[in-house]
């Protein structure tokens, strides 16, 4: 049911204030129109038989809380800056590509590019992900609580990725900065990857990060940690060489 309270005297919106929105028979544009119109009034929505609908909650910039009872389609959350998105389902490829802040929690799995380009906020998927997690991510965190597919961290500029699960082929490939944990094993490493020592710095972030979405791991857990970052600033100007890396 919609809320009747909309706004209050001062323009600003009602605490509890929640719009249902049922997409059974909208198109993309139609539905993201919708969203953007109803986020600027009511600080929850709920959107029911989303069916799989691709660009879900596209460029949204407006501070809102958004619940999907469902699966979610291509670049869900694609742009998304300072609302939570929260998918009770799985998403396809590319969930929260480029986005520029806020959260997005994907309950089951996510497609291949998870993650793709972000500059800053957090990507949470509890399950697996396909292949180019983070891809030419530039900040921000990528959490993933299941397995993570080859090229996980392609080209990764900044930023961190979590995987609980195991790693595929090629992690790490070409990347520039920023650093991949990962708690399983590593198929093998891309180019420009190295696996380093974790600092008890870097383990009192990994468990603030998995503490506050509910993972639950034990200190034997965190110990199996590694950490790949890159060997060298400049890999692509004739420098083979490992240098020191200020990368995090």
């Amino acid at each position: 049911m919609n809320s009747n309270i909309i706004k209050d005297s001062n323009n600003a919106k009602v605490e509890n204030n929640i719009f249902e929105l049922d997409f059974s028979s909208m198109t993309p544009r139609e539905a993201n129109q919708k969203i953007k119109e109803v986020s600027t009034q009511y600080n929850k929505i709920l959107i029911k038989n989303p069916n799989a609908m691709h660009y879900l909650v596209a460029g949204l910039t407006e501070e809102a809380h958004i619940e999907v009872e469902g699966s979610a389609g291509y670049f869900a959350g694609t742009m998304l800056d300072k609302a939570q998105l929260i998918i009770h389902g799985n998403a396809g490829w590319f969930v929260g590509d480029n986005m520029t802040g806020g959260e997005i929690i994907v309950d089951g799995s996510a497609g291949d590019g998870a993650g793709q380009g972000i500059y800053d906020g957090i990507l949470v998927v509890k399950n697996n992900a396909g292949s180019r997690t983070g891809e030419i991510m530039k900040g921000g965190t990528v959490v993933i609580g299941g397995d993570s597919g080859f090229m996980t961290g392609i080209f990764m500029m900044g930023g961190r990725i979590i995987v609980l699960g195991d790693l595929g082929e090629d992690a790490g490939e070409s990347i520039i900065r920023g650093a991949i944990y990962v708690k399983g094993s590593v198929q093998s490493l891309g180019q420009n990857a190295k696996i380093v020592d974790i600092s008890e710095e870097n383990l009192e972030e990994l468990k603030s990060t998995l503490n506050k979405y509910n993972f639950d791991l034990s200190d034997e857990d965190y110990k199996s940690f590694k950490k790949i970052v890159p060997k060298s600033k400049r890999p692509f100007y004739g420098n083979d060489e490992e240098e020191d890396c200020y990368c995090d």
